[in-house]
């Protein structure tokens, strides 16, 4: 048998691999034919909404497959990419005891993915949707493994805020904003127009990760 070990490792740079079900039954009806789906295309798999594709779902990610760098598709990746609990297992084996997992980074999920939505109410949604999933189905199976940092609305700075309100209701410990929102044509992050989300972020003591 071999010896527990002497220290255990919280991580706070971990990232996640949304799965092709994340959406289902999560938006409400009136907007739920415009939920991201992923599509099939000649690079791999990518996540799509209103037409626009965001990225191979597999980039950064490890695969399980001998000789294959980048994997296309999520079964060409590790399960622990995309399953809580296969997740929690190679934590168990790498010595890690906590984890705050980022959005899928290469992909663009999240966040601008909300934000371009030709629909406010479907980006909207979609942003809670990721948040509602993140709580129910990837942290609170293991409330003392995985640390809860939601996502933010970008297209509102307002409705943001109420989101970071509502998620801090139900234990949430951080939120996600891009550290360059100007990117993507959005102001910078030096500037007034994000104070509505600083102050929630204060008011509840989110930790604001960019």
């Amino acid at each position: 048998a071999t010896s527990p070990p002497r220290h255990l490792i919280v991580s706070t740079e971990d990232h996640l691999v949304e799965p092709a079900d994340l959406f289902e039954d999560r938006l409400p009806p009136e907007v739920a034919a415009h939920a991201p789906k992923i599509a099939d295309t000649a690079h791999g798999q990518m996540w799509e909404l209103d037409g626009e594709r965001f990225g191979k779902v597999g980039d950064q990610v490890a695969s399980d497959i001998d000789g294959l760098a980048e994997p296309g598709h999520l079964d060409e990746m590790r399960r622990g990419c995309w399953d809580v609990h296969a997740r929690v297992q190679d934590m168990d084996a790498g010595g890690v005891w906590a984890s705050l997992c980022f959005p899928s980074v290469m992909g663009h999920f999240t966040e601008r993915m909300a934000a371009s939505a030709f629909d406010p109410k479907v980006g909207l949604a979609v942003t809670q949707a990721y948040n509602d999933w993140l709580d129910e189905t990837w942290c609170r199976p293991y409330p003392d493994r995985l640390i809860p940092c939601g996502i933010t609305y970008l297209a509102d700075p307002l409705l943001a805020a109420a989101e970071i309100y509502r998620n801090a209701r139900r234990g949430f410990r951080a939120v996600l904003l891009p550290g360059r929102p100007h990117r993507s044509g959005l102001p910078s992050v030096f500037t007034s127009h994000w104070d509505a989300i600083v102050d929630a972020c204060e008011d509840t003591g989110t930790v604001l990760c960019l």
